[in-house]
C-alpha cells in the first residue's frame, strides 16, 4: 500500500522551519565567536572553541558548498589549521554559509544525493548511502548542536556568556518548558497532558 501524499504546502513548510533552524545555528555560532572575544581572561580561541566551530563549519561547507549535483563527502573537509585559530575567518565562513542558507530554495530539499564516507573503527572501508538534501540539513543541525554542547561546558568553566538554550537540543527545551509548566495539585487536567509529553533525546 502506498503512503498518502502529504500536501506540497505543509512539505514547504517543513522546508522553510528547517532552513531557519539552521541559521538560527549559525547565528548560535556567531554569538559565541562575539561572547569569545569579549572576554579577555578566556583561552586563546584556537585551544577549544576554534577547533569545534572549525569543524562544524566544514561540516556545513561539504553541504552547501559542494556542486549542485555533486557527492557529498564529510570526511574529505579540508581540516583549515587557519580557520582553527582564527575568530575573524570564523565569522567570514559562517556568514558565508548563512547566506548560502538564505538562498538555499525549500522545494529542493527532497533531491537526492549520494553521501560518501570511511567507515570501521579505523576507516577502513568506504560507504556510500542515498540520502537528501533536507535529511543532510538535518544531520548537520544535530551535529552543530553536539559540538555546542561540548562547548557550552567549556564556556561555563571560563565565564563566556552564551543563549540559555546553546548546545540543548530542541526537544529537551521543548521538554523542559513543559514540565516547569506544570503546576501539581492546582490543574489536574495540566498535570495529565504533562504526562503525554515525549520524553527528551
Amino acid at each position: 500500500m502506498s503512503s498518502p501524499r502529504i500536501p506540497a504546502e505543509v512539505v514547504r513548510s517543513d522546508a522553510d522551519r528547517l532552513l531557519h533552524f539552521n541559521r538560527l545555528l549559525i547565528d548560535q555560532a556567531l554569538s559565541l565567536v562575539d561572547a569569545h572575544e569579549e572576554v579577555p581572561a578566556a583561552p586563546a580561541y584556537g585551544e577549544y572553541v576554534g577547533p569545534h566551530l572549525r569543524h562544524v563549519i566544514e561540516h556545513y561547507e561539504a553541504l552547501l558548498l559542494r556542486d549542485a549535483d555533486g557527492e557529498l563527502d564529510y570526511d574529505q573537509r579540508p581540516r583549515d589549521g587557519a580557520l582553527d585559530q582564527s575568530p575573524g575567518l570564523a565569522q567570514v565562513r559562517l556568514r558565508a554559509l548563512k547566506q548560502h542558507l538564505d538562498g538555499a530554495a525549500a522545494y529542493a530539499m527532497d533531491r537526492p544525493i549520494l553521501v560518501r564516507g570511511q567507515g570501521g573503527v579505523t576507516g577502513e572501508f568506504d560507504f556510500a548511502m542515498r540520502s537528501s538534501i533536507g535529511r543532510e540539513l538535518v544531520f548537520v543541525a544535530s551535529h552543530a548542536i553536539h559540538h555546542f554542547a561540548l562547548l557550552r561546558l567549556h564556556c561555563q568553566q571560563h565565564g563566556i556568556p552564551t543563549d540559555p538554550d546553546f548546545g540543548r537540543a530542541p526537544s529537551t527545551v521543548a521538554h523542559a518548558m513543559a514540565v516547569t509548566s506544570c503546576t501539581p495539585s492546582i490543574e489536574p487536567r495540566k498535570e495529565l497532558a504533562c504526562l503525554t509529553v515525549p520524553s527528551a533525546a
